[in-house]
């Protein structure tokens, strides 16, 4: 006799397609957005040109030794004294964490899955910056894209004031489709991930008096160094 729970399931489960009648996914999609020139150059000046009208801001430098000068130089702008940050496996800058610590400014790689929980989030509250890397920027939107997982966690990318990522020139694709594609061409599931998320220029929100106001919900900044 089944029990009542596999009743209840029997009962939600479809006999057959519920929407029996709709046309199968299309092997190709139209784009949403338009970028003809796909060449490394032409994807980052657009990105850049998106993610600035966004009030954001890119610089793109050359090699290992300008992005750490580059880093050090948004670190001291924002006279930042903590910072939250990745696994520095994950931002792709060789050195960086020994030239971030010999500055004497405080690393914290938050980890809320131990019994520190509560003393970590409290540190982290402190912090004035965020850093991590990408798993992939769209040019023609301006938008970051973030899988979460061991090392890379959310909270550098949404709660300290400054955000700041650090991507590599292949990262840039051309639209937010392009990445979603690469990835089920790997035969991967979105799921794989823990989370993932899509992160368009700094946050604001309209909703206050019906005036735009940043940096309700997230970093009010957006800073994003691109190493060729």
């Amino acid at each position: 006799m089944p029990t009542s729970r596999e009743t209840i399931l029997n009962k939600l489960r479809p006999t057959r397609r519920p929407f029996g009648d709709a046309p199968p996914r299309p092997q190709t999609y139209l784009n949403v957005t338009m970028q003809d020139d796909v060449s490394p150059e032409a994807l980052l000046a657009r990105f850049t040109k998106e993610l600035s009208a966004l009030t954001g801001e890119v610089y793109a430098v050359d090699g290992d030794e300008a992005a750490r000068d580059k880093v050090l130089e948004v670190l001291e702008q924002f006279e930042v004294k903590s910072l939250l940050a990745w696994d520095f496996a994950y931002i792709p800058v060789e050195g960086l964490e020994a030239a971030i610590r010999a500055t004497g400014i405080e690393i914290i790689q938050p980890d809320t899955h131990d019994e520190m929980r509560m003393e970590t989030l409290t540190a982290s509250a402190e912090a004035q910056l965020g850093i991590t890397g990408v798993d992939a920027a769209a040019a023609t939107t301006g938008t970051m894209i973030f899988t979460t997982g061991p090392g890379k966690g959310r909270i550098p990318t949404v709660l300290p004031p400054v955000h700041l990522a650090v991507i590599t020139l292949d990262q840039i694709m051309p639209r937010i489709e392009s990445w979603i594609a690469a990835q089920r061409a790997t035969g991967l599931p979105l799921t794989n991930s823990a989370n993932f998320c899509f992160i368009t220029g700094p946050s604001q929100t309209g909703d206050i008096e019906m005036q735009m106001v940043r940096g309700v919900h997230g970093p009010g900044k957006i800073r994003v160094i691109v190493k060729r």
